[in-house]
């Protein structure tokens, strides 16, 4: 088996599209968001940017010139900027969760026994990293890039003034841990000994049971400053850290593999407490692993260092740990360690945790969340009617939108670009020509079945074609982001004095407004994930198309929560009608 990092160097750099190849696919982009006449005018713009007297070709130039200097990816110093740049609160508009698919297990284990498993499987990931035993991720052959695998544990987002930092902790398998939060107290846990050696998921266990049978009171929720704004949080970060002992903990908690929070408040759905939760939480950790009283396990994830596929390998090793009915080698050394963190709060600052657990509460009251299960079709039949899965579920986002909302919106989905080194994602905006047309006709109402299937096929290949692209380091919007850093950082000495017409253009505006801001996932043993809107109007997607059905999850401000309501009502309807206008032409057919 090749080492999980054997590929790595070998990888190929990401690539800088020829400015024609922007320009064209930029206009295709735009052209169904738009009117005829906004649509000319963002032409003549964009023709005058990319002329061969325009600032495009100056900035392109000096994009390859910084590309060169780079040892990675050119555009990973402005990835990193925009995140720890952003000021909002990470919860509610920048972490992403999944409920894990526990049904056929989670009556097997008690709250201390869950923990236990997931513990030991959370360090024996971790140290097969360590040791390059995970086998490197393929595509058809091709490897992907790694290196976010160093990201997933030890790692933290950490408040600062302005611009927060990220910081990951000492490679080694010696002294690991996991902090444990229970009743908004927090425990540091060893899961490894000074040699490296594991303790077993029954050790762990035992560990957990003590301190569940001690049954403290609730604490003061230190963690609910990871909910603020970021700017607020880096002021309670800074005054905590002027005591030593807080400086010790809150480095305990920067260290820990991963925080698990154990979640005794929640009543009703587990997936909307993994969204919306300020009891025992710790938001700024790049993973949080929740486990629910009734034996849901959830996670959250903070997105700096890792994206959607990178988060699925812990998801994925948890879950088949939690299948394994053996328990992992005990180790004879001794029992592992357990350690309170204790607090020693002000008045002042039990006050302004106070304040910001009421704030939250009513930060979080503003969100509306609609859950769908659609069982008539899953991706086994879609790909059966000759459809892609992905472009199917889209085709539906595309049709229910216009008929919610009057016309068709930009729409972002994330596609990997990890063949590339450093590579994380390019934005495939979802709405296309193709599917604009096969809306029209739809509503036209006066379309064959078998001119509508042929519209859903030109759809469907040109989805495809486009995630390709994609794939391929080829897209839109990444390159200018990168030609949109280089008037910043370069601007003055190209004789750039001000941002470029283009990027202040309506059209542009238009396609960057994430007004569905959707992201799928594939895999059957999470139930359902979620994240919030990007765009004060707008709706978070989080959506999986598996075999047998389609799980959608659809967040909204509440202003926009009936228009939401009847969003999905209009998504279950356009799945149907799809479902039945291929299968008409499949069975015409034979």
């Amino acid at each position: 088996m090749n080492n999980t990092f054997t590929f790595q160097h070998q990888l190929p750099s990401l690539p800088i599209p020829t400015l024609e190849e922007t320009k064209t696919k930029l206009l295709e982009w735009i052209e169904p968001l738009v009117t005829d006449e906004q649509f000319e005018e963002t032409t003549r713009i964009a023709e005058k940017f990319f002329s061969e007297t325009g600032e495009a070709r100056l900035l392109h130039e000096q994009l390859k010139e910084w590309d060169e200097q780079l040892p990675g990816s050119w555009l990973k110093p402005f990835w990193d900027e925009m995140y720890l740049a952003f000021r909002g609160s990470l919860p509610l508009e920048m972490n992403f969760s999944m409920l894990l698919d526990t049904d056929d297990v989670k009556n097997r284990y008690t709250v201390s026994s869950l923990v236990g498993k997931i513990g030991y499987s959370v360090t024996e990931l971790y140290h097969l990293i360590v040791d390059e035993k995970v086998a490197p991720e393929m595509v058809k052959g091709i490897p992907l890039c790694m290196s976010q695998y160093k990201n997933l544990f030890k790692s933290i987002r950490i408040p600062r003034p302005g611009t927060d930092e990220y910081v990951v902790g000492e490679w080694t398998k010696a002294n690991n841990y996991i902090v444990l939060v229970h009743r908004n107290h927090f425990y540091r846990l060893d899961v490894s000994d000074a040699d490296g050696n594991q303790y077993s998921d029954e050790q762990l266990e035992n560990a957990v049971e003590s301190i569940l049978t001690s049954s403290p009171e609730w604490g003061e929720n230190v963690g609910i400053f990871t909910t603020a704004e970021r700017e607020t949080a880096a002021n309670i970060y800074t005054d905590l850290s002027k005591s030593a002992n807080h400086a010790d903990n809150l480095k305990v908690i920067a260290d820990a593999l991963v925080v698990i929070s154990l979640d005794e408040t929640t009543k009703g759905d587990a997936l909307e407490s993994l969204f919306s939760n300020s009891l025992s939480r710790y938001y700024d950790k790049t993973i949080e692993i929740i486990v629910f009283e009734n034996g849901e396990v959830g996670f959250n994830f903070e997105h700096t260092g890792i994206d959607g596929t990178t988060s699925l390998a812990i998801v994925n090793h948890v879950s088949e740990g939690l299948q394994r009915e053996e328990a992992g080698a005990v180790n004879e050394i001794g029992e592992p360690n357990v350690a309170k963190l204790d607090w020693e709060l002000t008045s002042e600052m039990k006050n302004v945790l106070r304040r910001l657990e009421e704030q939250f509460e009513q930060a979080k009251a503003e969100y509306d969340l609609n859950l769908l299960q659609f069982k008539e079709i899953g991706a086994r039949d879609i790909k059966r009617l000759g459809i892609s899965p992905d472009a199917f579920f889209h085709m539906a986002l595309q049709i229910a939108q216009y008929r919610t909302f009057g016309a068709i919106r930009s729409t972002y989905e994330p596609v990997a670009v990890r063949f590339f080194n450093e590579g994380r994602t390019e934005c495939a905006r979802a709405a296309s020509n193709e599917k604009s047309n096969l809306v029209i006709a739809l509503e036209r109402g006066d379309e064959s079945n078998e001119a509508l299937y042929e519209l859903m096929k030109q759809a469907s290949n040109a989805h495809s074609g486009r995630l390709k692209e994609c794939q391929r380091g080829h897209g839109v919007e990444r390159h200018l982001v990168g030609l949109q850093q280089m008037v910043k950082m370069y601007g003055e000495r190209l004789g750039i004095r001000e941002m470029p017409e283009l990027f202040t253009d309506a059209g542009y505006v238009t396609l960057r407004h994430d007004f569905l801001s959707t992201s799928g996932m594939t895999i059957p043993n999470v139930k359902s994930w979620i994240f919030g809107p990007v765009v004060a109007d707008g709706y978070g997607i989080g959506y999986s198309v598996v075999e047998d059905h389609i799980s959608i999850n659809v967040s909204s401000k509440m202003g926009n929560g009936e228009n939401a309501k009847t969003f999905i009502q209009q998504v279950t309807i356009a799945l149907n009608e799809l479902k039945e206008i291929a299968e008409s032409q499949l069975q015409a057919s034979r």
